[in-house]
This record gives C-alpha cells, sequence and structure tokens, in this order.
C-alpha cells in the first residue's frame, strides 16, 4: 500500500472527535509536518546527506541540517500523535463488530 497524506487525514478525521476544535488543530498541524518532513526527504536525496559549505576561502563538507530538522519534527509528530483523542474502535463503521 503506497503512503498516500489525503488518505492518512481522512483516517486521522474519522477516528478523533471532530467536534472538538482543540483535536481539528492537531490534525492540521501534523499534516503540515508530515509535508514538512517529506520536502525535508527530497532535499536530502537532492543534496545528499552532507553539503559543501564555503566561508571564505575554506570549503568543508558537513552534514544536511534537513537531517537535524527531520529528527526535530519527528519528535513533534511522536507528541501529537500521543496527544489524539481517538474514538473507541467500536465506534468506528466497518469495525468487523457487527459480525460477531
Amino acid at each position: 500500500m503506497k503512503y498516500n497524506l489525503k488518505k492518512l487525514d481522512k483516517e486521522l478525521h474519522e477516528r478523533v472527535d471532530t467536534t472538538s476544535q482543540k483535536e481539528l488543530e492537531k490534525i492540521n498541524r501534523y499534516i503540515n509536518l508530515l509535508e514538512i518532513y517529506y520536502e525535508l526527504d527530497e532535499s536530502i536525496v537532492e543534496n545528499g546527506s552532507m553539503v559543501m559549505t564555503e566561508n571564505g576561502s575554506q570549503r568543508f563538507l558537513k552534514p544536511n541540517p534537513a537531517i537535524t530538522e527531520k529528527t526535530k519534527i519527528n519528535t513533534q509528530l511522536l507528541s501529537i500523535e500521543r496527544s489524539f483523542i481517538f474514538k473507541d474502535l467500536e465506534d468506528l463503521p466497518g469495525d468487523g463488530s457487527e459480525l460477531v
């Protein structure tokens, strides 16, 4: 299965209390951070894990700053994930409970 932000957004809207403005804001922030996270991936692929830095007559390699930023964003994503208040799985349509 291919990863899809729109499907993830829909899944989150189905699993959290969408009457809560706080939960809606967390979903929006989560999706926004994911978009940035994957843009940083593109930068790392394009520029490599090490980048050439020029400072006057000096030239040297240093780690791509996008790697550090990805780590920070990952921490924020995990924090938001832990703070979601998910509905009970029994309340979700199509959970299979009607088959029991």
